[in-house]
């Protein structure tokens, strides 16, 4: 039996930005919650990356988001207390994005490790099936 795949139509908001690589800051792009507790959490950033500020704002405004999610009661109630060995935050990035977006990823592993999560990061596969 798989999962069921719910997918939430989230209230438009004031830094919503379709035309970015990273749309919506205050929701989650995709959401695991595994059966022994913990879920693993991924940003989706399915465009190139750009190196100007604005665009590295918003990668480390969408992580702080989702280690607020992992504090929440909500997230509590579904998956549990989080902890690095059952809470992921994986960020699914575009390879063409800036070095300067992997290298703030990298740099983020040690903040998100401190508030009870693992960051990983992959780059999204772009191959045509």
């Amino acid at each position: 039996m798989s999962a069921p795949i719910i997918k939430h139509d989230a209230p438009e908001q004031p830094n919503d930005d379709p035309s970015h690589p990273i749309p919506s800051l205050a929701v989650l792009d995709v959401a695991t919650i595994l059966k022994d507790g913990g879920a693993d959490l991924s940003i989706v950033i399915a465009s190139p990356l750009a190196a100007d500020e604005r665009s590295l704002s918003r990668l480390l405004d969408k992580i702080e988001g989702y280690l607020g999610h992992i504090r929440s009661p909500e997230f509590h109630a579904e998956a549990g207390i989080p902890s690095p060995g059952n809470t992921t935050i994986k960020v699914l990035i575009h390879p063409a994005s800036c070095p300067e977006a992997f290298d703030l990823l990298e740099r983020s592993k040690e903040w998100v490790l401190a508030n009870d999560a693992t960051l990983k990061i992959e780059q999204l596969d772009l191959a045509v099936h």
